[in-house]
């Protein structure tokens, strides 16, 4: 990696960090938000946001952030294709939601 690319990799990454503090917050105030709203814990979500933020920052730090952006949204829709037919089960399952 040259000197500039560096430079830019470390401005990104420190940028992240600093932003990490705020969208945490916001994250949390997310999550109390809905589980005061709701009649179940709202932890599994909870988990599926912080999973998939480590990954982001996973790919990101492996292979900068063009391409682990790329490779981010790569395994995004992955996951989503797998995940479809369950989905699409559950809900087959459930009904149809209210109009």
């Amino acid at each position: 990696m040259n000197d500039d690319s560096s430079k830019e990799f470390d401005r990104i990454t420190d940028l992240g960090k600093a932003r990490s503090d705020e969208y945490t917050e916001r994250l949390l105030a997310f999550v109390q938000d809905m589980e005061a709203s709701g009649p179940e814990p709202f932890i599994p979500l909870l988990v599926d946001i912080a999973l998939a933020r480590a990954l982001i920052v996973h790919l990101v730090i492996r292979y900068g952030p063009e391409r682990g952006l790329v490779e981010a949204r790569d395994a995004f829709n992955a996951t989503f294709d797998q995940m479809k037919p369950i989905l699409e089960n559950i809900e087959k399952a459930k009904g149809h939601p209210p109009p």
